[in-house]
């Protein structure tokens, strides 16, 4: 049984593509932040795809809020500075996918 944190991190992985989708946590963010416990981070998004894929987002994020007052937060990285600072992402993801099939 997937819990519902793994679920919703799985719809945001289907509409954003193959790219790396995690949680935050101590390895990508420094310090705390308000709604860090449901933060999304995104990799290797060039910065001309931000816009579109923050449309494609916007009505799964408003569906739940509306049926479950979560306030997703998704954060973007180009693919710039998951080179520079989280190339390890694409390891595991690489990985997560490699034993999803």
């Amino acid at each position: 049984m997937v819990n519902e944190r793994e679920e919703i991190r799985r719809q945001v992985r289907e509409i954003v593509g193959d790219r790396p989708v995690r949680w935050t946590d101590h390895r990508t963010t420094k310090g705390d932040f308000s709604g860090r416990d449901w933060a999304l981070e995104v990799f290797d998004v060039p910065d001309a795809e931000q816009r579109e894929l923050s449309h494609r987002l916007w009505g799964f994020l408003k569906k739940l809020y509306e049926e479950k007052r979560l306030a997703l937060l998704v954060l973007f990285h180009t693919p710039e500075n998951t080179d520079r600072y989280y190339a390890w992402v694409r390891q595991e993801h690489a990985a997560e996918m490699a034993g999803a099939t």
